[in-house]
C-alpha cells in the first residue's frame, strides 16, 4: 500500500523495473502490400494493383486458398501463374476482401511480375516498461507501424532479442532524435501482441532487476517523478520528469504528459527520442506509466500511458 496525505491507495501487482533496451521482430499475419509499380509489357506499361482494386496497406492473407507469410512465396506464386487468374484473399481494415488478380509479363525482366511491393517483417528498438514474475513483459507503450503505411503491422507472431546500442541523434524542434543499436542474433523470448497498447511477450529468463507495485491509475498524480531508460553502454539510469498533466479518458491511451526535467537528459538527448518508448515513469516508488511519444515541436515532452493499463493487458493475454 501507498499513502498519501489525503487517500490510501492499493497497489497492483509486483513487477521487474525495465528501462533498458528491446529488440523486436515481428513477422506479419500475412504479407503487407507497401507499394505498387506499372509493368512494362508488350501493350505498354499496366499497374496491375490499381486494375485489380487493392489498395496500399492491404494484407494479403491467401492466394488461390493458400496461406502466404513470405515475400518469396508470393514472388514464387506470380511468376509460376503465367498469367492466369490469380484469387486473393486481402485484410482491408477489419474487412476480408476477395479480388481477381492477373499477372503481366515483365519485358525488360523476362518473367512474370505482380507489380506490387510487399512485406513480412518488421525489427526495431524498443524499451521495456516491466516483466512479470511469470516472465511476461510489456514494452513501447505504442503499437510498431510500418514505415510505408504507417499501418498497425499485424503479426502472426513475433521473437525479441538482446540490443547492442550504437549510440543516438539528439532531438530538436521539428525533428524527433532517435536511439540507434543493433539486433542481436540470440532470441531472448517471444511476442505475441502488438497494438495500440505496446508490444508484449515472455522472457525465456525472467530479469535480474529492482521491483515495483504497478500503481492504480487513480494513485497518479501531476508533479515530480523520474523515469529509467538506457542511451549508451547498456547502463540504465535514472532521470528526472515531471507529469504535467493527467487524462483517464484519453481514447488514444496518451494519459500523461510529461516533461522532462533532468538537465542530464537534456543535454545528452533534447529531451525523448525515438526508441525511448516504453521507459517506465515511476513516482511514489510505484510504476505508474510509460513514455509512448513526443512532442516533436518541443522534445523536452510528451504523452505517456498509465501503467494499470499494461498490465491488465498482459492478464487479459493469460
Amino acid at each position: 500500500d501507498t499513502t498519501t496525505e489525503t487517500q490510501k491507495y492499493t497497489a497492483l501487482e509486483r513487477v521487474c523495473v525495465g528501462g533498458f533496451p528491446i529488440g523486436l521482430k515481428l513477422y506479419a499475419d500475412g504479407v503487407v502490400i507497401v507499394g505498387t509499380e506499372p509493368i512494362d509489357t508488350e501493350n505498354g506499361y499496366i499497374n496491375t494493383a490499381e486494375k485489380a482494386g487493392i489498395k496500399l496497406g492491404d494484407i494479403i492473407k491467401s492466394i488461390n486458398g493458400e496461406r502466404v507469410t513470405t515475400n518469396s512465396r508470393v514472388s514464387q506464386i506470380i511468376e509460376e501463374s503465367n498469367g492466369d487468374v490469380l484469387t486473393l484473399q486481402v485484410l482491408r481494415g477489419n474487412e476480408l476482401l476477395t479480388f481477381s488478380f492477373n499477372s503481366e509479363f515483365s519485358i525488360s525482366e523476362g518473367k512474370f511480375k505482380a507489380g506490387i511491393w510487399v512485406r513480412d517483417s518488421s525489427a526495431g528498438i524498443g524499451t521495456v516498461t516491466f516483466c512479470t514474475s511469470d516472465g511476461y513483459f510489456a514494452s513501447l507503450g505504442h503499437a510498431v507501424c510500418d514505415i510505408d503505411t504507417k499501418d498497425v503491422v499485424p503479426i502472426s507472431q513475433g521473437e525479441c532479442t538482446d540490443v547492442k546500442l550504437t549510440g543516438y541523434t539528439k532531438g530538436v524542434t521539428g525533428k524527433a532524435g532517435e536511439l540507434c543499436g543493433v539486433l542481436e542474433s540470440n532470441k531472448t523470448g517471444e511476442v505475441f501482441y502488438n497494438g495500440d497498447l505496446g508490444v508484449y511477450g515472455r522472457y525465456n529468463e525472467i530479469p535480474s532487476t529492482h521491483t515495483f507495485c504497478v500503481a492504480p491509475m487513480d494513485a497518479v498524480k501531476t508533479g515530480d517523478a523520474y523515469i529509467y531508460t538506457t542511451l549508451e553502454n547498456n547502463v540504465t539510469e535514472k532521470y528526472s520528469v515531471r507529469i504535467n498533466h493527467i487524462d483517464y479518458g484519453n481514447p488514444e491511451h496518451k494519459n500523461l504528459v510529461i516533461e522532462i526535467t533532468d538537465p542530464r537528459l537534456i543535454e545528452k538527448t533534447g529531451g525523448i527520442i525515438q526508441g525511448m518508448s516504453g521507459s517506465p515513469i515511476v513516482q511514489d516508488d510505484m510504476i505508474v506509466g510509460a513514455v509512448t511519444h513526443v512532442l516533436v515541436d518541443n522534445p523536452a515532452q510528451g504523452y505517456g500511458i498509465f501503467a494499470q493499463t499494461m498490465l491488465e493487458n498482459i492478464n487479459a493475454y493469460k
